[in-house]
This record gives structure tokens, C-alpha cells and sequence, in this order.
């Protein structure tokens, strides 16, 4: 892509984010829910100020969404869809604000739709929020590195919303704390009042979920906590780790960012803007690359980064323009946003069409064929007479109930504090013959057999998409329980 001036770059910038969002209300309503939105659209029927994976604003934002959409696939995922058409501009807004140059910030809008991971952005996850708040915080520090003290409101505001969303937001406020290390114009306001009551402001906004935290013995705190000590070494993690974000954040991008966060002796102002950027990022950057030495880090996580990432590489792209022998990485940087948009149009006509089959390594192979499943166990459920269906993991209960009538429980087996948001059913409904639903081969009906005196498996059902059989499960009849049949957490 040859260089462009900022106006032509703006229009296109705007042309390409108007592209993904008409292709992403088109593709949201025929793509069927993950499990984890499925789960998290269980939440959102039944308000809280805290469940037992995270906190709860994703409950809040599908409850909205649906509320305004209605409780399909597309209600479920709108208002996600639509609050990130205004983060193009938000991530320009920012570069320009940080540069003073409108190239740099068109460009930094144009490569934040050109990261494969935007194409994502749709899924009603803890991330969309996340990335949001965290934004806005970055946007509001900003500010503050501007001169403006009303910054710190936004930047408390967002950091409490951000912890709201997700714990990963406990990374961007040790961002904060080193940007005003590592920023000498910054350093200043660790003697000021402005930054500490954003602090408290951001605790504020965030205590409601302290105190349900407190209130069901900090479940939440021990279950996201618990995966951050080391528990062994596995470096082939790491690999993994750097491969799949550099596929999603766009290789050519990354190139230019790692260019723009180590530009060697930039002017003063431009060298603060970069260490504000880079210190931002910096402690999630660490925790997730040590996390990376013991265990997966899913590619999702790091997310909230990419906005700082697309602005340094929109800096670096647009130095290499004015002078090409700069960096050859940083130069390449300009076929970033045809490579990261033909691979998100890919993406999206694989999600459509299913072509090409890509087999069992296919990931999309995780999404759908609920809907057709879930119509099977009903009607089985409803020749059987069954009270209930227990469901093993808390993936097919949520879909089961997802996509099921509505008027049959089911009721997940084993993890029983996922659901404390919801009223705990009485052990008498398991007095009346039921179904159980699980993965073929799973060793679940050895579970069942353990509760159940009567445990006989009657059918294999199939999950299929586009007429491809991706995986089985066993449907089983109960009846006669030895005692108490749910786990007692």
C-alpha cells in the first residue's frame, strides 16, 4: 500500500471500519453462541454484582443488548458490536493526541481494523468491555501527560470499570503507576492529590464486587488468583504464546510496534508519548509472557493491549514514509492493513460457508450445532417423560439451556458454585426419572452410576456443522437416587 496522505487515509480508516461492522451485524445473528456466551447470557437473566468466574459487567452489557435486541444470537452480541464501531476513532484519537500528527493517528485507527483479533470483537466476552475501559483509560492518562488534570477522572473511572470487567485490569493500573515512573513529565503528580483519588475512585466503582466477594467467601479471588502461582515448568508454552499473538495482532504490525516501542533517541515529547505507551503495557506484557512458562495463555487475553501496540506501529509506518531505510520492518508495516482485512474477510466467509473444510484443527469446529442438538435431547426428553436433564461441565449446560424450551431444568452435575446466581434446585426434582447428557466416553456415565441406581445409556447423539459430524455425546436415563445428587461445593 503506497503512502497516503491524512485526509485519504482518514476515508479509508472509516471505510474499512464501516466494512467490518456491516460484515460483523451480518455474520453475529447466523453464527451460533460459544459456551462461554452462553454461560455469561445465563448471567445476565439473573444480575449480580459478582459471580463465581469474573465480575459482572458482561452480565450487564448482554442484559442491555438483549434487552434492546431482543435474546437471539444477534440480541446477545449487538451492543457489543456496535459500542466498537467508535473504537477506531477512540485508538486515532488518542495516537493524535499523543503525536500531534493526522497521519499517524488515521493510520493507528486503519491497522486497529486491520488485527486479525477484530474479528472477534463481536463475541460477548469480558474482553470486549475490558478493552473499552482500558482504552478510555489510556486515553485519559493521555490527557493528564497533556496537562490536563480532569484526565484523572477518566482514567479513575475506566480503571474501576476495567476491574469490573475483568481482573486483567489490575495490569493497566501498575501501567499507570510505571508511565508516571518512566514519564519525567508525569513524575510530578505522584505529589498531587489527582492520581490517588482517581485511585480511590477506581476502588470505589470497583467495591460493589468486594463486598459480594466478601460475601461468598472471595470465590472469585481464589479461582482467578489461583491460576497465577507457577505450578511447574512447560516453556512450550511460550512459543505457542508468541506465535498466536503475532498472528493476531497482524505480523506486520507487531514488527512495526516492536519498531515504534525501541525508536532509538526520538525528540523528547515523542520519546515520553512512546515510554507512556510502552509502560502501559509492560506489566501485563511480563505477567502473561511468565505465565507462558507454565501454562497456556489463551489468545484472547492480552486484548486490551493492541490499541498501544497499534499506535506505535502507526508511528513507526508513518516515520518509515518519510524516510523508507529507516526500517525495512517499520516500511513493510504499510501492507499491514491489506493483509489483516483479507485475512478477517477470510475468517468471516469460512464462519459463513464453512469452505474450506479445514478437518478437526478447524477452531470454528467449537462453534455451532447446538441448536440442532439441543432440539434432539428435547425431544427425547419429552418421549422419556424426563424431569431433567443433568448435563456434565458447565459448556453443554449452558448451551442446553441456551438453546433449549425453556421449560425442561437442566442442571449441571458437578462445579454446583458456578451457578450461585441462580436459586439451587431442590434434590426432590431428582426423584422423578431424568436424562443425563455428556461427552461420549468421558467416563460420565461412572459418575452417574455413583448417584443414580439406575443408570442406562439410550442414545449417542452427534454434534454436527455443515454436515460434518464434530463430536459425540451419550444421553443416559436416571432414576432412584443412592442420595444426594449434586456436588456440594
Amino acid at each position: 500500500m503506497a503512502p497516503l496522505a491524512a485526509p485519504r487515509l482518514m476515508i479509508v480508516a472509516a471505510g474499512a471500519s464501516l466494512a467490518l461492522l456491516a460484515a460483523q451485524l451480518w455474520l453475529i445473528g447466523r453464527v451460533e453462541l460459544t459456551f462461554d456466551e452462553a454461560y455469561y447470557t445465563l448471567w445476565s437473566r439473573s444480575l449480580a454484582w459478582g459471580y463465581l468466574d469474573h465480575p459482572p459487567v458482561i452480565a450487564a452489557w448482554i442484559r442491555a443488548s438483549t434487552d434492546l435486541f431482543g435474546p437471539s444470537e444477534f440480541g446477545v452480541r449487538a451492543l457489543n458490536t456496535l459500542i466498537f464501531v467508535a473504537q477506531p476513532a477512540l485508538v486515532g484519537g488518542i495516537a493524535w493526541r499523543l503525536f500531534g500528527r493526522s497521519e499517524v493517528a488515521a493510520l493507528a485507527a486503519l491497522l486497529w481494523v486491520s488485527m486479525p483479533l477484530a474479528a472477534a470483537a463481536p463475541l460477548a466476552t469480558p474482553d470486549a468491555p475490558l478493552t473499552i475501559f482500558w482504552t478510555l483509560a489510556l486515553a485519559g492518562l493521555v490527557e493528564v501527560w497533556r496537562g490536563r488534570s480532569l484526565g484523572w477522572i477518566a482514567v479513575g473511572l475506566a480503571l474501576g470499570l476495567g476491574l469490573l470487567s475483568k481482573f486483567t485490569a489490575v495490569f493497566l493500573g501498575a501501567g499507570i503507576v510505571l508511565a508516571m515512573v518512566a514519564t519525567p513529565s508525569l513524575r510530578s503528580w505522584f505529589f498531587r492529590p489527582a492520581p490517588y483519588l482517581a485511585a480511590l475512585g477506581a476502588l470505589a466503582v470497583f467495591s460493589p464486587f468486594l463486598v459480594w466477594n466478601a460475601e461468598h467467601g472471595w470465590v472469585t479471588f481464589a479461582k482467578q488468583f489461583g491460576r497465577v502461582p507457577p505450578h511447574g515448568f512447560a516453556p512450550r508454552y511460550l512459543p505457542e504464546f508468541l506465535g498466536s499473538q503475532i498472528g493476531l495482532i497482524n505480523p506486520l504490525i507487531a514488527a512495526a510496534a516492536a519498531v515504534g516501542a525501541t525508536a532509538p533517541r526520538p525528540a523528547a515529547p515523542d520519546r515520553e508519548a512512546r515510554r507512556l505507551l510502552v509502560a502501559t503495557i509492560a506489566p501485563a506484557v511480563a505477567y502473561f509472557l511468565v505465565h507462558a512458562l507454565h501454562d497456556r495463555v489463551q489468545g484472547n487475553w492480552p486484548a486490551p493491549l493492541y490499541p498501544a501496540l497499534a499506535i506505535l506501529a502507526a508511528r513507526a509506518i508513518a516515520d518509515a514514509w518519510v524516510a523508507p531505510t529507516t526500517s525495512r520492518a517499520a516500511a513493510a508495516g504499510r501492507w499491514a492493513p491489506p493483509l489483516g482485512l483479507a485475512a478477517i474477510g477470510l475468517v468471516y466467509a469460512h464462519l459463513a460457508t464453512g469452505l474450506p473444510p479445514l478437518g478437526p484443527a478447524d477452531p470454528i469446529t467449537r462453534i455451532g450445532g447446538w441448536r440442532e442438538l439441543t432440539r434432539e435431547v428435547d425431544a427425547r426428553a419429552r418421549a422419556e417423560r424426563a424431569a431433567f436433564v443433568l448435563a456434565h461441565g458447565y459448556a453443554a449446560t449452558s448451551l442446553l439451556t441456551y438453546y433449549g424450551e425453556g421449560s425442561l431444568p437442566v442442571v449441571q452435575l458437578d462445579e454446583r458454585a458456578r451457578w450461585s446466581f441462580e436459586a439451587p434446585p431442590s434434590e426432590a426434582l431428582f426423584a422423578a426419572p431424568g436424562l443425563a447428557f455428556g461427552a461420549a466416553n468421558s467416563g460420565f456415565g461412572d459418575e452417574l452410576a455413583v448417584r443414580f441406581r439406575h443408570v442406562e445409556e439410550i442414545a449417542r447423539l452427534p454434534r454436527r456443522a455443515d454436515g460434518t459430524d464434530l463430536e459425540t455425546y451419550a444421553l443416559y436415563r436416571v432414576s432412584d437416587p443412592t442420595g444426594l445428587v449434586l456436588e456440594k461445593d
